[in-house]
């Protein structure tokens, strides 16, 4: 029977960070440590316990498994001083909490022995995977759901950033609402998301892409709101042998998104690196896979991305 331990840690400005560590019974030596990052402003069960049946498949295979709260939120020390939450979620997406997972990997290595690493993580805790494991030749895989690949600054205009499946999703719903005595109320009454009416009846326009600096490496094309740390972090990943699985919830913005700003104007770039991406769909799930069924699909997926990865 795995064994479950009350764990802390100081991060990087002695804050100290509360988890839990999952051991296996039977540990299998030649599996990495992974370690779920917290998404958002949850804590490490993440939304609707999430990680739990997560954590639960990974123990019974052999690995180790930390989850942890980054400083600010959950158990750990530390406050956080933003004023409006797309201000929390826009500085996890640029790294704020890269040495945090630092600190864990180190203090994995230290204590435990760990040197390899899969780090995993829903939304937010998959860009914070992604930056972390970039430069980090410990971090041999990525475990992602519904990773972000834009910056939550520009969520006060959304219809202005969304992606072409995304608009015509949104023009088909508003097509069979014509008709609806309650859907011109709330047009009338300016209750409507109105800048998102009107982009998704115009059409998307793909923004100009900017001019880079000369000799700094970086994205050919960017677009609108998309993260200008995301393709260069992965490529760099990639790049150095990593693996990656992409999960995505087909009912969440994030599918199309990861699409059309980063595969398609990346496509070229990414070609030499295909066969260490596996890509899965949750039909019909919302962005937190709330729904057992969904979860169970995750799981399994995970686990087979995991046997594959390090069957004998």
């Amino acid at each position: 029977m795995s064994s479950v331990e009350a764990v802390s840690f100081p991060n990087a400005e002695g804050l100290k960070l509360f988890g839990t560590l999952h051991q296996p019974a039977t540990p299998v030596v030649s599996l990495p440590a992974v370690v779920l990052l917290s998404p958002g402003v949850k804590m490490r069960v993440g939304p609707g316990r999430l990680y739990v049946p997560l954590t639960e498949m990974l123990t019974s295979l052999g690995c180790t498994v930390l989850r942890f709260d980054f400083y600010g939120l959950g158990d750990s020390e530390g406050e956080l001083q933003d004023k409006m939450l797309p201000e929390v979620y826009g500085n996890i997406e640029v790294g704020r909490y890269v040495d945090d997972t630092l600190s864990a990997l180190g203090w994995l290595e230290a204590e435990h022995g760990f040197g390899r690493f899969v780090l995993g993580g829903l939304c937010g805790g998959a860009i914070t995977a992604l930056l972390a494991a970039q430069n980090d030749d410990r971090v041999e895989g990525l475990l992602s759901l519904g990773m972000t690949v834009t910056l939550a600054s520009n969520e006060a205009t959304p219809g202005r950033y969304m992606t072409r499946t995304a608009l015509d999703q949104r023009r088909r719903d508003y097509l069979r609402k014509l008709l609806r005595p309650q859907a011109w109320l709330r047009f009338l009454t300016f209750k409507s998301e109105y800048d998102v009416i009107w982009h998704s009846v115009k059409g998307r326009r793909t923004r100009p892409a900017p001019t880079l600096s000369d000799g700094v490496p970086g994205p050919v094309e960017q677009r609108g709101d998309a993260n200008p740390l995301f393709p260069p972090a992965f490529l760099a990943f990639l790049a150095r042998g990593g693996r990656a699985l992409m999960l995505f919830s087909e009912k969440d913005r994030l599918t199309s998104q990861y699409e059309e700003k980063f595969v398609e104007p990346f496509a070229e770039r990414l070609q030499p690196f295909l066969s260490q991406i596996d890509k899965h769909v949750v039909a019909d799930a919302n962005h937190v896979m709330s729904f057992h069924q969904w979860q169970r699909e995750m799981v399994g997926v995970c686990r087979d991305w995991l046997v594959k990865l390090y069957a004998a």
